[in-house]
């Protein structure tokens, strides 16, 4: 008898048994200081990500499993998806030493511009020198959006609804 039921809408896992003082239909697992969400099986920790796509395709991810909207803990069918460790790399967000506010542009004070640049395949690529660091960003944006594809995380993302979540029913394994 399997312990979890997985909604691939919310993305909740819940309990189909009581534990401790949980209640059946309980939401199970806790959220770590990282922001991934995990569950105990037979006292051993896992991911709640993992579990999702173990839950939703029959098998392990192969390498790592991405949160599209960056938000660890949103472990929806709809926003998961398989990964390497390089484009799970591309769709991260800004790094904390960051002080353009975008990603891929800085300040050339020598030539008092805004340089963007994109690293793909380990390489630092110059994209160019712009007046304005939203001119930069546009570009670093189109750069991304050409070499990392779905993965991009670019800088303006274009304001539009969610889509709406995949209608799918609650899985058990």
């Amino acid at each position: 008898m399997s312990l979890y039921n997985y909604d691939a809408v919310t993305g909740h896992f819940t309990r189909r048994t009581p534990h401790n003082r949980l209640p059946v239909g309980s939401r199970s697992g806790s959220t770590l200081a990282n922001g991934y969400r995990h569950i105990h099986v037979d006292g051993r920790r896992y991911y709640e990500h993992r579990l999702a796509w173990l839950y939703m395709t029959g098998e392990w991810p192969a390498e790592q499993v991405d949160h599209k909207d960056l938000n660890r803990a949103n472990n929806a069918w709809s926003n998961l998806r398989e990964a390497t460790n390089q484009t799970n790399m591309r769709n991260g967000s800004l790094r904390k030493d960051n002080k353009s506010g975008f990603k891929g542009v800085t300040w050339r004070p020598d030539h008092q511009r805004w340089r963007a640049t994109i690293k793909t395949n380990g390489k630092q690529t110059h994209i160019g020198n712009f007046r304005t660091k939203e001119e930069a960003a546009a570009a670093y944006d189109a750069a991304a959006i050409e070499h990392f594809g779905e993965f991009a995380n670019p800088n303006s993302v274009l304001a539009s609804p969610n889509p709406p979540l995949e209608d799918r029913p609650c899985t058990t394994i």
